[in-house]
């Protein structure tokens, strides 16, 4: 018995220095290997939305609508390019959809449509369901007198636009794309390229709003989202008269 016991404990001390590990231990019971951490990623959850936007596509080929928020996701369908009208001096006319998600730059949008009002044609075929498509393809109209650093009506307002003007300007809702979004709070990333210069010096921008962008550009939180597109909306009230989201 004596001679085993000895046995086993020259088998182990030869296993341990030449950098082996014993399978089970003297006692007979099995060494617990180590567990491998947890190395699939957490997805970030959808942020809920609730507001209307425009499509700014440029290219006659059209905007793909995805079935997951990714490039390389399934193509669901398309969404047709800006219509220009030759009767409003070729105004613009972007496709308007509904916003009811988002999540790391991309929003799950459905109902897209055509102002028929506006193009005077029959609503051009597109895919309406449910699908995800790039912030840098979306643009929103606000009604809203300052942008803010959050979507909290105290959160501190780090854009201005003129005195007393809003941002639903046509020359606003083509200088911004939309990143983010919250209940009915958007947050729109704005060019100072795709402003013109005469209008750059009527726009106040915190520094605070151009921290961690690339030069020239800047982002804001702005609420009263008006999805109508040819004039203002009715019932979104003042600043001071929504309540924060």
């Amino acid at each position: 018995m004596a001679t085993d016991h000895r046995l086993r404990h020259l088998v182990l001390l030869l296993l341990t220095t030449t950098g082996l590990t014993p399978l089970a231990s003297c006692a007979g019971t099995a060494e617990s290997a180590p567990k491998a951490p947890n190395a699939v990623a957490t997805e970030p959850a959808t942020r809920t939305c609730d507001f209307g936007a425009f499509v700014a596509e440029t290219d006659p080929a059209g905007l793909n609508v995805r079935a997951a928020p990714s490039p390389t996701a399934k193509v669901l369908g398309k969404i047709p390019p800006t219509f220009v009208s030759p009767t409003f001096n070729n105004y613009g006319v972007r496709v308007e959809v509904e916003v009811i998600g988002a999540r790391r730059g991309w929003f799950l949008i459905r109902n897209a449509t055509d102002n028929d009002m506006l193009t005077e044609r029959p609503p051009r075929p597109m895919y309406a369901g449910e699908g995800w498509v790039s912030g840098s393809k979306l643009t929103v109209k606000s009604q809203a007198e300052v942008g803010r650093a959050q979507p909290d009506l105290q959160a501190p307002v780090v854009l201005r636009i003129g005195d007393n003007e809003s941002f639903d300007s046509d020359l606003l809702v083509e200088a911004g794309r939309l990143t983010d979004c919250t209940g009915k709070w958007a947050q729109v990333e704005f060019a100072d390229q795709r402003l013109r210069s005469m209008d750059r010096g009527s726009v106040r921008v915190d520094a605070s709003a151009r921290a961690g962008l690339p030069a020239g550009r800047f982002r804001a939180w702005v609420n009263r989202i008006c999805a109508v597109q040819e004039t203002s909306c009715d019932g979104l009230g003042a600043d001071g008269d929504v309540a924060p989201r």
